[in-house]
């Protein structure tokens, strides 16, 4: 993809778009999306390198993992219907866009999984240092369809290309935090004595997300019943 990117500005009343150097939309856009992409990295650092005070117990850790797989089944969908817009194999994703109503259902699903993962209550616990990388990336996602929403609105087609990439690395940034995340919440249902959970979304083989152990691409394709199983091994 390519690394330089310019952020969408609103059309004037003329239909002409402000240029993308003046316009207060562009610096809005941009730092808000770099600053999120920022925050997932330095959050994928903390759940990589913590371990965490006390899991909390096998009842929050169980819990956690229930609300979390709901949140899974309601993100599955959305980033696999992304696929065709954003796409991950290094394409440019295409001019023509989604309808409202795709965007809209992609919004839907979004936020309904945050509110099954919700927010971290603090603290130093395993369980929700996991939460919080959840938490981060659907925020990531949210930003995602935001963006590519407002893409819609650009007339100028370089511009509207240079959005859509910052909509595919918010979208990169949020796969890959969900699955540190979702690696950290295996590893604390495995003490906690639930076994492993692979509640992983769909990624690129060379996406940099991580994968479940020992489990090849599942957990990374489809989304289906192999990548939100709550299975031991």
């Amino acid at each position: 993809m390519p690394t330089r990117h310019h952020s969408p500005s609103a059309p004037n009343t003329d239909g002409t778009p402000d240029p993308v150097e003046t316009t207060p939309a562009t610096w809005w856009l941009t730092g808000v999306s770099f600053s999120l992409a920022s925050a997932a990295v330095a959050a994928s650092v903390v759940f990589l390198g913590g371990d965490g005070q006390a899991g909390g117990g096998t009842a929050q850790v169980g819990e956690l993992v229930e609300h979390t797989r709901l949140a899974h089944e309601g993100l599955v969908p959305v980033v696999e219907a992304m696929e065709e817009f954003l796409p991950t194999d290094g394409s440019h994703p295409p001019l023509d866009m989604t309808d409202a109503s795709m965007v809209n259902t992609w919004r839907v699903g979004v936020r309904e999984a945050a509110g099954h993962v919700g927010e971290p209550a603090g603290g130093g616990t395993s369980h929700e240092v996991a939460r919080a990388g959840l938490a981060s990336s659907v925020r990531l996602l949210t930003m995602t369809v935001d963006t590519y929403a407002k893409a819609a609105l650009i007339e100028d087609e370089e511009m509207r290309m240079d959005v859509l990439h910052i909509a595919m690395d918010l979208r990169d940034q949020a796969v890959t935090s969900w699955s540190v995340a979702a690696t950290h919440l295996d590893t604390i249902s495995v003490d906690a004595g639930h076994g492993h959970v692979h509640l992983y979304l769909p990624a690129a083989p060379d996406s940099g997300a991580l994968q479940p152990d020992g489990a090849g691409t599942e957990g990374s394709g489809t989304g289906g019943e192999g990548t939100g199983g709550g299975h031991d091994h």
